[in-house]
Order: structure tokens, then C-alpha cells, then sequence
């Protein structure tokens, strides 16, 4: 998986955007790079974006702490530790597991 570019990238780029276009492509580009599904579950119903460490607890809004996730599992972690609590799904994938850390320590 190739780094996303930054909201910056894309104001910076695309001179014709605003940053709130700019935003929502970041949004979007996110969602696309993990095939438009869930992390934890992988459905392709309602996806938001998860801070993998979430803002309450200093978690920030960078492309390497956003994943993709329904409303049900972002809802459901709320603020606890993503693996604290994904682990404890009967949806958790080794795969996906690895994929999440390689993305949020790129």
C-alpha cells in the first residue's frame, strides 16, 4: 500500500479546491486504499474513519492514524485501544491486523 498524500497535497496540487473539497478527497482516498471496507469487520456498509488512537486520547487527524471502518465497529470502539478491542471480535484477521500496523507506522 502506497503512502496517501496528505489535505496539503491536495491544495497544493489541485489549485482549483477548497479546502473542504481537498478534505473530502483525502477522506475518500483513505477509504479506496483499503478497498472501500471496514479494517475490523469488512463491511462495505456506512464507513466512517477511525482514529486507530483516538482523539481523546491525543490521537491526531494524519493520514497514518485514520482507517476505514463501518459506523457499528468505530461506534463499538469508541475511545478504547484499537486492539484491545479488536482482538476481542470474532472478526479479527491476522491479515488486516498487519496491514493496520504497517499503516500506522508508515
Amino acid at each position: 500500500m502506497s503512502p496517501l498524500p496528505t489535505p496539503d497535497w491536495y491544495l497544493q496540487e489541485l489549485v482549483a479546491m477548497t479546502a473542504a473539497e481537498a478534505k473530502r478527497l483525502w477522506r475518500r482516498d483513505i477509504k479506496a486504499s483499503w478497498g472501500d471496507q471496514c479494517v475490523y469487520c469488512g463491511s462495505t456498509e456506512d464507513l466512517t474513519l477511525d482514529h486507530v488512537r483516538p482523539k481523546a486520547k491525543g490521537g491526531r487527524d494524519e493520514t497514518n492514524n485514520l482507517v476505514p471502518a463501518c459506523r457499528e465497529c468505530n461506534l463499538s470502539k469508541s475511545t478504547t485501544h484499537w486492539l484491545s478491542w479488536w482482538i476481542n471480535q470474532p472478526t479479527f484477521d491476522l491479515g488486516n491486523f498487519s496491514r493496520v500496523i504497517s499503516h500506522i507506522n508508515a
